[in-house]
């Protein structure tokens, strides 16, 4: 007999164990996040300083934005309207995005009705709401003026977005794009948009519902953003700043005297130590058997505590769910002043930790291994701890923050689009099918906000 569908209920009395309904864990997800942008004209003024206080969101140029633990949202004021007097998109696109963060407040309001409803957000209902509330006081200011908008919303583990003209959304998971929103445009530059004279409205976005990860990285802009950047730019600032690879200097920070690209190239620096899971699968299953093996499928030898503790903590970069119970295999001292783990320090091991270094040493040693000189096996076990320690030094001091992200593909932007002799951008290559000759990068105010998916550790936990 088949078991019932898992879905929430009330056990009635009298019912057997397998009749009571299962309900689903909640993912209790949240997003650090950053935010960064440029204005084309950073001298114009659309609002007194105290006009300015009284909006949620944040305004650049024409674009506006706001993001909060649980949300993004950005949209960018139509520029068209440039020449009608009365008209003010940047305005306009403030207003939707304060509606829509007050809107969501509500969510975390027990008084409100909507704090009820918290799992069963739509990002197009609360664009409707917001949209409402700005034509109102359009109407009432005399306020003219659109704006292409873009929401994003997590709930448990679902990105509920909902995008309405050439802003965007992307997703990367392990220096890869698992999404990416596309354009909605009428014709060549002509986006949908809500406000005067439009007859598109919130039901017209594009909406998707994307499953996310811990760690997951959103990317959210205006097309200022997505104009200047081919998704290959954004993905390779993204590794950088993940990696921790400074872009001046293009080199890699774990000393290995290799150009960046070369450790970046397909997976970034995570490459680097790709074969190291399948390496501590084999290491556990010595241990676990006593059978551990060099490559010519003899007893591996035993080794010295120094050795071992010096690979072991090869394989906490496996992922960072592993570091704490492969970091408790050895203890070993840091220097006082890098915070570097002491390459001399030992301790006594555990038969899973000796097994460690034994698998190391043989076939389960990761084939990137073979980008250091492996003149002997105590040769290679020292390289390899050389780069552990810079690597592990390395993250403790720059672990990237979303605003770090934010900072480095707005700059990026800003630099295609203000040279005019750049090589190609998309926005080129789009101007250039519709039949239309233009060069280099395009001139717009541009904002990017990036999130990174974490579970909540001091937030209500509302599963």
């Amino acid at each position: 007999m088949p078991l019932p569908p898992r879905t929430g209920g009330i056990t009635t009395s009298g019912s057997s164990f397998f009749d009571q309904p299962f309900q689903n864990t909640r993912h209790n997800f949240v997003f650090a996040h950053g935010a960064s942008g440029f204005a084309k004209h950073p001298g114009k003024v659309t609002l007194t300083p105290e006009e300015d206080q009284a909006y949620f969101s944040v305004q650049v140029g024409e674009d506006s934005y706001f993001r909060r633990h649980d949300a993004l949202g950005v949209a960018d004021g139509v520029g068209g309207w440039s020449g009608t007097t009365g008209a003010n998109p940047a305005l306009y696109s403030r207003k939707l995005m304060h509606y829509a963060f007050l809107e969501l407040e509500k969510y975390d309001n027990i008084e409100e009705d909507a704090f009820y409803d918290y799992f069963n957000v739509n990002p197009v209902h609360i664009l409707q709401k917001s949209y409402e509330q700005s034509a109102r006081d359009a109407k009432r200011e005399g306020l003219i003026g659109s704006s292409t908008a873009c929401l994003a919303i997590l709930r448990d583990d679902e990105l509920r977005i909902a995008n309405l003209g050439d802003c965007g959304v992307s997703i990367i998971r392990r220096n890869e794009f698992i999404f990416r929103t596309e354009e909605q445009q009428h014709s060549f530059n002509y986006p949908y948009q809500l406000g005067t004279g439009s007859t598109d409205s919130p039901t017209d976005a594009q909406v998707f519902t994307v499953k996310v990860e811990s760690g997951d990285i959103i990317v959210m802009g205006t097309d200022g953003i997505f104009d200047n950047l081919f998704d290959e730019d954004i993905l390779e600032e993204v590794v950088r700043c993940v990696d921790g690879i400074d872009p001046q200097s293009n080199q890699s920070p774990f000393g290995t005297g290799k150009p960046a690209a070369k450790l970046t190239a397909g997976k970034g620096v995570g490459g680097l130590w790709s074969g190291i899971t399948s390496g501590a699968a084999k290491l556990a299953s010595a241990a676990i058997t006593g059978k551990a093996t060099d490559a010519a499928g003899q007893p591996a030898p035993r080794i010295s505590s120094s050795h071992v503790q010096s690979s072991s903590s090869t394989a906490s970069l496996a992922c960072d769910e592993d570091n704490e119970s492969i970091a408790s295999l050895y203890n070993s001292e840091e220097d006082d002043e890098t915070g570097i783990p002491k390459p001399g320090s030992t301790s006594e091991l555990s038969p899973l930790a000796e097994a460690a270094m034994a698998a190391a040493e043989s076939s389960a040693l990761p084939p990137s291994a073979s980008l250091y000189p492996l003149q002997s096996s105590a040769a290679a076990a020292a390289a390899l701890a050389t780069a552990v320690r810079k690597a592990q030094y390395y993250d403790r001091k720059t672990a990237p923050e979303p605003r770090v992200i934010s900072e480095a593909l707005a700059k990026r932007a800003k630099n295609v689009s203000e040279d005019t002799r750049h090589h190609g951008s998309p926005f080129q290559s789009r101007a250039m099918q519709e039949g239309l000759y233009f060069q280099g990068g395009k001139q717009d105010d541009m904002s990017v906000l990036v999130a990174i998916v974490k579970v909540a550790e001091d937030s209500p936990d509302r599963r």
